[in-house]
């Protein structure tokens, strides 16, 4: 019996792996993780007694260089090359492929048959990714095919990356390939020990991490809190480790474990060395309430669609990313507002500065955190503020946000999201006017999604390209007459119910294309559910107002000050009819 491990880089191909028949003398074990962390875990395999792993394109190449035991590569099949053109069907111009020459070579000789447009770049080496990637973006290529680094990097210059997933008869192929090279090596591992006693007298949980992420040094406060040792297990940390050795000044990043959320600060120790040590502040947080997180690494998120408003959209935020002004974001729940603001950041800062986000919404649940965040923002010295549901921050708060916000030097930009219009906010009273003054000069309105059903079709294909890469499924298109269905719908919950409505019709569809068929029974289902939940209107005044209360606090998370807002009360009054 052979003990083999498969590291898979993507979520997907851990998925295909459960459909493929794995012969009876191999044990196979399946981990997700990609380049560096996929070393972490092939080099822990290897002590764990593991004699065979199975993995793919610069993942494999990277653990084969540093473990004793047989890597197998999983090669990309024409069959894998024709599903992904596929997914792109719809894109006339403007794509590229970036990969090794065992990638640009097959997916040439297909695009010459079926005369695809699309430019081939070889490389030799995942170094030369970024400046390929770079040019690409100058000569106004939108969509980059290839592994996943490539997509990777795609997404930190700000090009829609789609990756070439594995198929069921590539990762057959490894594995009886494994079955014929198997044989045994050892390799002696060395673990380095730093500092040692100058943590222990340290207050808080430090680290040392080697760029392979393997602890070089702890000291006592983190062996003796049990808590901390979950961040080891995030896949933010070898990111993390990267940037630090990038760029050699320090990074935040915030780490959610299993019971428990950290920040966590790294810093350069030794470049040369590859060491970078990891501070774990007292930021721990036992409470389910958060209203204050930094986000290390935002990432590009595409402006999809061809409509007038998504045109629009685009410019706006060229232009408004590089004004030093605030920026303020009106639109309905799920009409991507998180998302704009996000692209407005790394079109300013790329994924070198950090966000810090503000959920307007739990200030009124844990005012103390409000407390955090000037010191945040003094560690900051360039990034984005960012300030969600700024129309529920509670008007105790609004007076010291407004003087924060004008502290804050110009190296720092500002973004806040509302969902109604702030104006009418302070004519009735329940917004402070020298608030909104300072955060109103710029404001975006998101159009709902039901005014822009042109784009519907692009969002689909968009979904299904990432439910491919994510889940490892076999649907790679929509049928038109499916798509134009989906169009006689006003979507209330906009993009967020959209993608939800596709993610359930990827799962249930096990064919390549969702059919009109497919789309009708799922919707007569959502149509049917929405009317099991209506309200009732027989009963008293005061019965069926109860009942009008109860469900807006479902629909609202139980937030009280969100379902006063949207009933036209005050929370007193809200509070005083549910104590009736």
């Amino acid at each position: 019996m052979i003990k083999a491990l498969l590291i898979a880089p993507y979520q997907g191909m851990a998925e295909t792996v459960k459909k493929v028949n794995i012969p009876d003398d191999i044990e196979l074990d399946v981990k997700i993780a990609n380049l560096e962390e996929g070393v972490r875990v092939a080099k822990l395999a290897e002590k764990q007694g593991y004699e065979l792993i199975v993995s793919r394109g610069g993942t494999a190449s990277m653990i084969q260089d540093v473990v004793s035991i047989p890597v197998v590569h999983i090669d990309i099949t024409g069959y894998d090359m024709l599903r992904v053109f596929t997914l792109l069907r719809g894109i006339k111009k403007g794509v590229a492929l970036v990969g090794y020459a065992n990638i640009s070579q097959g997916a040439a000789t297909i695009c010459n048959i079926l005369e695809f447009d699309v430019k081939m770049i070889t490389i030799t080496s995942r170094n030369e990714v970024r400046g390929h990637l770079e040019q690409l973006k100058q000569q106004g290529y939108a969509v980059v095919i290839g592994d996943v680094i490539t997509v990777q990097v795609a997404e930190q210059v700000g090009l829609r990356g789609v990756l070439i997933t594995s198929g069921k008869e590539a990762v057959t192929d490894a594995i009886e390939e494994g079955k014929r090279v198997y044989h045994f090596f050892r390799r002696v591992n060395n673990q380095f020990n730093y500092f040692r006693e100058t943590f222990n007298s340290m207050p808080f949980p430090v680290i040392l991490l080697h760029k392979n992420g393997e602890i070089i040094a702890k000291n006592l406060m983190y062996e003796q809190d049990s808590h901390c040792h979950e961040i080891m297990e995030s896949s933010a940390v070898p990111r993390i480790i990267k940037r630090v050795l990038e760029s050699g000044i320090s990074k935040w990043s915030e780490i959610e474990g299993k019971t428990n959320r950290y920040e966590i600060q790294a810093f350069l120790v030794s470049k040369a060395e590859g060491i970078v040590g990891i501070n774990i502040h007292a930021a721990l947080l036992k409470s389910h309430t958060k209203a204050v997180k930094i986000i290390g690494d935002p990432v590009h998120i595409p402006i999809i669609g061809d409509s007038g408003q998504a045109i629009n959209l685009r410019k706006n935020i060229e232009q408004i990313a590089h004004s030093d002004d605030p920026v303020c974001i009106l639109g309905e729940p799920g009409t991507g507002k998180f998302s704009v603001a996000q692209e407005i950041h790394f079109e300013r800062f790329g994924q070198d500065s950090p966000m810090v986000v503000i959920e307007g919404s739990c200030l009124a649940k844990a005012a103390a955190e409000y407390e955090k965040i000037h010191p945040k923002l003094l560690s900051i010295k360039l990034g984005t503020v960012l300030i969600k549901d700024i129309d529920a921050v509670p008007m105790e708060i609004q007076d010291a946000m407004e003087s924060l916000l004008r502290s804050i030097p110009n190296s720092i930009k500002v973004i806040v999201l509302a969902k109604e219009a702030l104006d009418k906010l302070v004519y009735a009273g329940r917004f402070n006017d020298g608030l909104h003054q300072k955060i109103s000069k710029y404001t975006l309105h998101l159009a709902p999604l039901r005014d822009r059903k042109e784009d519907i079709g692009a969002f689909v294909d968009y979904f299904l390209a990432e439910f491919h890469a994510e889940n490892g499924n076999e649907t790679v298109g929509m049928k038109q007459g499916a798509v134009e269905y989906l169009k006689k719908f006003d979507w209330l919950g906009n993009l967020s119910q959209l993608k939800k409505v596709i993610r359930k019709l990827s799962v249930m569809t096990t064919a390549n294309y969702i059919e009109l068929s497919h789309v009708e029974t799922l919707m007569n289902e959502y149509e049917e559910t929405v009317a099991d939940i209506s309200l009732p209107l027989n009963g008293t005044l005061e019965e069926i107002e109860q009942a009008v209360i109860k469900q807006v606090l479902q629909e609202e998370g139980n937030n009280q000050s969100n379902a006063a807002k949207r009933l036209g009360i005050n929370r007193s009054t809200l509070w005083r009819k549910l104590k009736e």
